[in-house]
C-alpha cells in the first residue's frame, strides 16, 4: 500500500513545530524529534538540521506570510549568535530555492530590509498534494514579459485550486523583489504602491498586453481579496477614486452603462510608461464581451415539458444543428427570404424559457449572447436606442468572432415586443424608438435571436410576425411535476414525489426555490431534509407567492 507522504510529513513538522517552541536549541530537543528528523531529512534530502530549520519555516509560515531570522530566535527563545551558527545552512536554502528572499516592500511594517523570506511554494504545494520533494531548479525569469506572465498565472491559480491570496501575493512580492531591476519595475517604485496595488497593476498591464481594452473591476479583485467584505470595500474605494492607482493617474475607470458594470484600462501616463520602458502595446481588435456563456459554461439540465412543447424544442434543436442551419440559411437566400431565425418563448414565470435557451444553445455547441432587457433601458433619454443598437452592432461583431452562428437572447423581453403606446410621455416615445430600433434589425437579421416574454397576449402585431417559432410553456401538470420533483431530488420515492405533485402546483422554478432552500438548509444544519421539512419549505413558498398566483392544496 502506498504511503500517505502528506499525512506523514505534516505529521513530523507538527511535532517539530509543537517539541521546538522555546527549546532554546537544547540538545533534549533533538533526542525527542530524532525520528521525525530522520523522516523529514528523508524526504527535503537534507542533513537533519536543516530539515529541522526547513520544518520550522513551512509551520511558521502558516501563521505568517513572511519570516525572518528573528522569528526563528523568538520562537525558539534561543540566543540570536545561535542561529548564524548555521549561516551556511541558510545560504544554501537561498541558493537553491528551499527559501525564498522577499526585499522589503512600500507598505511594509518590515522596512526596507533584505532578509525577510518565505519557504519555497512548490515544496508546500507539493506535500499539500502528497507529492515527493520537486526539483528545486526554477524557470529563470529572462525578461519583463516572463515576470509579467508569471503574475498573471498566480492569480490564475487561485481561481482553479482555491489558492490562498495572501500567498498569492506573498510570491507576487518575492518575485517582484527577485526582478525589482527590470525597467518597468523601477519604473513603478517612485509611486510607493502597496503590493495590492502593484500587482493589481501589473495584472492589469499584463491583461492590456494581451489585447484587452478594459479589465472587469469586479473580476479582477476577487482575485486580489478573497474577503467578500474587503473586496467589496476596496472595489467601492477604487469607484469613488480613493484608490493609489486612480490617484496618481495609472489607471481610469469606464462605466458600462448597458451591462450595469464598470471596467478599468491604463491611462495615457501608463502607456508612456510602458513605452519608455520599451513595451509595446497591441490592441486586439476583438472586444471583449461580459454577457456571452459558452457551452462549456452552461451546465446540463434535463428538460421537462409536455410532449406539444418537447416536439417543437426538439424541431428547434434540430434545425440549429450547424449542418442543417447552415443549409436552410443556404435554401431560405437561394428564394430570397430571410435567413434569420427569430423564436419566441412564452409562459408564465418559471416554466423553464430562459433554460430552454440556455440547453438548446449547449446542445448545438453555440455561444449564447444573453441581454437582460431590465438592465439595458436607461434612464437618459436618447440614450437607451443608442444602446439597442449597440447590442445587434456587438452580436454581429460577436457572430464573426464565432466558428458557429451565436445566439442572440433577450431575456424577459415583455417591455420590448408588447403593443406599441399612444405617445403621450417623453418615455413612451423611447420605448416606441426602442421598438422600431429591434423591428428594424430583425428585418434583415441573420443569425439567431430567441426571446423570453410572460405576457404575449400583448405581443404587438408587428413584432408577432417577426417571430418563426413560438412556443408557448405551460406550468406542468401534476405527472409533469412528478418527474420534475424526481429529476431534481432522486433519492425522494415516486410516491414521494407524486405527494409533492399533488399537493402543490409548482413551476419549475419554483420547485428549484425548494431545492435550493434544501441545500442551504443541509450545509447551515448538518442533517439531511427530511420529507416533512419538505413539506414546510412548500407552505412557505405557497404563502410567499399567494399575492401573485393563486397557489394552494388540492383538496
Amino acid at each position: 500500500m502506498k504511503k500517505n507522504i502528506k499525512q506523514i510529513i505534516l505529521s513530523s513538522i507538527g511535532k517539530i513545530y509543537e517539541e521546538s517552541k522555546e527549546c532554546g536549541l537544547q540538545e533534549s530537543f533533538f533526542t525527542k524529534v530524532e525520528d521525525d528528523l530522520s523522516i523529514l531529512s528523508g524526504y527535503f534530502q537534507t542533513s537533519k538540521m536543516q530539515a529541522f530549520f526547513i520544518a520550522l519555516a513551512f509551520a511558521l509560515n502558516q501563521e505568517r506570510s513572511i519570516l525572518s531570522l528573528a522569528d526563528y530566535t523568538g520562537y525558539l527563545k534561543c540566543n540570536p549568535m545561535k542561529i548564524l551558527e548555521y549561516s551556511e545552512d541558510f545560504d544554501y536554502f537561498f541558493s537553491s530555492g528551499i527559501l525564498k528572499k522577499v526585499k522589503g516592500f512600500y507598505d511594509s511594517e518590515l522596512g526596507e530590509t533584505n532578509d525577510h523570506f518565505i519557504i519555497n511554494k512548490k515544496i508546500a504545494d507539493a506535500v499539500l498534494r502528497n507529492e515527493p520533494m520537486p526539483e528545486m531548479l526554477d524557470e529563470k525569469i529572462t525578461d519583463i514579459f516572463g515576470l509579467l506572465g508569471k503574475l498573471y498565472e498566480l492569480g490564475e491559480q487561485r481561481d482553479t485550486e482555491n489558492y490562498a491570496i495572501n500567498r498569492v501575493l506573498c510570491q507576487a512580492k518575492v518575485l517582484i523583489s527577485e526582478y525589482s531591476h527590470f525597467p518597468l519595475i523601477k519604473k513603478i517604485s517612485p509611486f510607493k504602491l502597496s503590493i495590492d496595488d502593484t500587482y493589481l497593476y501589473l495584472y492589469l498591464i499584463w491583461n492590456t498586453m494581451l489585447g484587452y481594452k478594459s479589465t472587469d473591476i469586479g473580476e479582477t479583485f476577487e482575485k486580489i481579496y478573497n474577503n467578500s467584505s474587503e473586496r467589496v470595500r476596496q472595489v467601492q474605494k477604487f469607484l469613488f477614486g480613493e484608490n493609489a492607482l486612480i490617484q496618481q493617474n495609472l489607471v481610469k475607470i469606464e462605466e458600462d452603462h448597458f451591462f450595469n458594470d464598470a471596467s478599468m484600462k491604463l491611462t495615457e501616463t501608463s502607456n508612456n510608461l510602458m513605452k519608455a520602458c520599451g513595451i509595446k502595446v497591441f490592441m486586439s481588435k476583438k472586444k471583449k464581451y461580459n454577457n456571452i456563456i459558452t457551452p462549456k459554461e452552461t451546465p446540463f439540465r434535463e428538460l421537462i415539458f409536455s410532449k406539444s412543447e418537447m416536439e417543437q424544442l426538439f424541431l428547434l434543436k434540430d434545425l440549429l444543428n450547424d449542418l442543417k442551419f447552415k443549409r436552410t440559411q443556404k435554401r431560405l437566400s437561394e428564394k430570397n427570404l430571410p435567413k434569420g431565425i427569430a423564436v419566441l418563448l412564452h409562459g408564465a414565470p418559471g416554466t423553464g424559457k430562459t433554460e430552454a435557451a440556455k440547453q438548446i444553445a449547449k446542445a448545438t455547441g453555440r455561444a449564447l449572447m444573453k441581454v437582460e432587457i431590465s438592465q439595458s433601458k436607461s434612464a437618459w433619454l436618447g440614450e437607451s436606442e443608442k444602446i439597442m443598437k449597440q447590442i445587434f452592432t456587438d452580436y454581429k461583431l460577436f457572430a464573426k468572432e464565432c466558428d458557429r452562428t451565436p445566439i442572440l437572447l433577450f431575456n424577459e423581453a415583455d417591455a420590448l415586443i408588447s403593443k406599441r403606446r399612444e405617445v403621450g410621455r417623453a418615455i413612451d416615445q423611447t420605448e416606441n424608438t426602442i421598438q422600431n430600433v429591434i423591428l428594424e434589425e430583425l428585418e434583415n437579421f441573420e443569425g439567431i435571436f430567441i426571446a423570453t416574454t410572460n405576457l404575449v397576449s400583448n405581443l404587438d402585431s408587428a413584432f408577432e410576425r417577426r417571430f418563426l417559432f413560438k412556443i408557448h410553456f405551460q406550468k406542468p401538470d401534476s405527472s409533469l411535476r412528478t418527474k420534475i420533483w424526481k429529476s431534481k431530488l432522486p433519492l425522494l420515492t415516486l410516491k414521494d414525489c407524486h405527494s409533492l405533485a399533488e399537493k402543490f402546483d409548482f413551476s419549475g422554478g419554483q420547485i428549484d426555490n425548494i431545492l435550493r432552500k434544501k441545500e442551504i438548509h443541509e450545509i447551515v444544519h448538518g442533517k439531511k431534509v427530511t420529507l416533512t421539512t419538505l413539506m414546510t419549505f412548500c407552505k412557505e413558498e405557497t404563502l410567499v407567492n399567494h399575492n401573485r398566483v393563486k397557489i394552494g392544496f388540492n383538496k
